[in-house]
């Protein structure tokens, strides 16, 4: 409901006769800046190149909506007025229709009255097409989501299933694939590491795949 608000709110506001603010949101000044959290470049989300920053701020979440929100129509991005609500955090989304590129804010309250800002960068006009999964898919998955990090990967998906269930089909599916079980749901086959996160969600269950190269285990 804000973010709508807001969109409604820069869409009938007056044309300001200040400078656009520069090209990369990415490298916007966020007001009340206390720290910036560096964020690997090289990411790939559902062969999506994305990129993040994470600042921050003195401000309360409502002024940066409205600073964000002004930020991107100055820059002649496009604002759905009516968008869908895809986090439980209040966030905005704008494209810059000349490079297919989305630019989202995710705004977090934390304690002490700051704020944490996520901006995010996706270039939607590079998509590429995705690789097949590298570890098992539960069966009946929806809403399937591959990222490639430096050195890492992710894999999430939704499924209607018990908790229970997936946990050991895993546990199966892991071992006849070569890995073994080194902790609670954390495998490894050589130098790849795989780790298995269920968490119940809207009425059904959200897994989560991390794979990385962690080197060789020690030898027992």
């Amino acid at each position: 409901m804000l973010s709508a608000l807001l969109v409604l709110a820069v869409a009938a506001a007056p044309a300001k006769a200040s400078a656009p603010p520069p090209e990369d949101p990415l490298q916007w000044q966020v007001p009340g800046q206390v720290s910036v959290v560096e964020v690997p470049a090289k990411m790939d989300v559902g062969g999506i190149p994305v990129r993040f920053r994470v600042v921050t701020s003195k401000e309360k979440v409502e002024f940066l909506l409205r600073h964000f929100g002004q930020a991107f129509a100055d820059a002649g991005f496009y604002i759905e007025r009516k968008q869908q609500r895809l986090a439980p955090q209040p966030h905005l989304t704008a494209l810059n229709t000349r490079t297919l590129t989305s630019y989202t804010v995710i705004l977090t309250p934390q304690a002490g009255g700051l704020t944490e800002v996520v901006v995010g960068e996706a270039r939607l006009g590079a998509r590429r097409p995705t690789a097949p999964p590298s570890v098992p898919v539960y069966p009946g998955a929806k809403n399937l989501l591959q990222a490639d990090f430096e050195g890492a990967q992710t894999l999430g998906y939704e499924v209607q299933a018990p908790a229970a269930e997936v946990k050991a089909w895993y546990q199966e599916q892991l071992s006849r694939a070569g890995y073994r079980a080194e902790e609670p749901f954390v495998f490894r086959k050589k130098a790849q590491e795989v780790r298995v996160e269920v968490t119940p969600h809207a009425g059904s269950l959200h897994v989560l795949l991390f794979l990385r190269t962690a080197g060789e285990a020690p030898s027992k």
